[in-house]
């Protein structure tokens, strides 16, 4: 039986538009970089973390230490986009990298 709520928690999160202009940006660069060879990897692990930064920023906007059981939902929710925006700049990232090395090897074989 599939689980629901985890599939629509990541639906949530693909669809949340901080997450979206995150990936954006982070394709966008990914795409500069793969079709000029410009290096922007380390570019893209930063619009990556900066989105960490962002997502854990949203979730303490809504934190009350007063009310911990009841702001744990915001934080989650704000980390949720941290993770994300970290994974996906991460993962470009690597695939780049893989792709230039595999180039490399190639034209000098």
């Amino acid at each position: 039986m599939k689980n629901t709520s985890y599939t629509s928690s990541l639906i949530d999160v693909l669809l949340d538009p901080i997450n979206i202009i995150f990936v954006i940006i982070i394709f966008i660069l990914g795409f500069i970089d793969y079709k000029t060879g410009k290096d922007l990897k380390s570019q893209i692990v930063s619009v990556g973390v900066l989105g960490t930064f962002v997502g854990i920023f949203i979730g303490l906007q809504a934190f009350n230490p007063e009310d911990i059981t009841n702001s744990v939902n915001d934080i989650l929710v704000g980390l949720k986009t941290a993770f994300f925006t970290s994974i996906v700049g991460m993962s470009v990232s690597t695939i780049l990298s893989v792709k230039e090395t595999l180039r490399s090897k190639i034209e000098n074989e």
